[in-house]
């Protein structure tokens, strides 16, 4: 995404923010005009003072309450932001993934070392490696030389690997699904500061 969608999203969101909470205040201070028309009809003998701190409570409460909606209509603007990052990042791998590029190549390798080196050991037996079709042939190139028996299979990944033994001791989730996920708390926070900092500041 470049800086200028980029600072274009931010401005979109920020506005819809804004606006939605703008409407709810004006909605409730209608609303609150109604209530207090309709109170001091009722309460004409009430003493002038009695009147206006219900008046300032009811006015503390509603102008609460449209905060309080503005600020969830802020944080699901922003998790819709996230999330429309995460895709456009997915959709960037998927292509990464089937140019087979030398970064991919080199991904992967890492990806079948970490594996071998984790699972490996006396009691391993065979060693199942599960990666999309495509990236099996890439694979066999890699395993010719180990001295493990290494057994690959077709999973339905988008890139990256998943290993276990036979032994089903040990697994291994490399799969670019289950890294994504694993790191999306962390960048879901990142992203979020990236793309809101000047909204939170102003």
């Amino acid at each position: 995404m470049s800086a200028e969608q980029l600072e274009a999203l931010k401005k979109e969101i920020w506005r819809r923010a804004r606006e939605k909470a703008e409407s709810i205040l004006m909605e409730a201070e209608r609303e609150a005009e109604r209530i207090l028309e309709e109170a001091r009809r009722k309460a004409e003998e009430s003493a002038r003072s009695k009147i206006e701190s219900e008046k300032l409570l009811l006015r503390r409460r509603i102008l609460g309450r449209a905060v309080s909606d503005g600020r969830k209509m802020i944080i699901l603007a922003k998790n819709e932001a996230v999330e429309k990052v995460f895709e456009r990042a997915l959709e960037k791998l998927r292509k990464e993934v089937k140019s087979r590029s030398e970064a991919y190549k080199s991904f992967l390798r890492r990806s079948l070392e970490e594996a071998l080196k984790y699972i490996s050991g006396p009691d391993a037996g065979e060693i199942v490696i599960c990666a999309n079709e495509s990236d099996l042939d890439l694979l066999a190139d890699m395993v010719k030389d180990t001295p493990v028996r290494v057994k690959l299979e077709k999973a339905p990944i988008m890139g990256g690997i998943n290993a276990f033994n036979t032994g089903g001791r040990k697994s291994y989730y490399g799969s670019i699904e289950s890294r994504l996920e694993a790191l999306k708390p962390v960048l879901h926070e990142k992203v979020s500061i990236l793309l809101f900092r000047e909204v939170e500041m102003g």
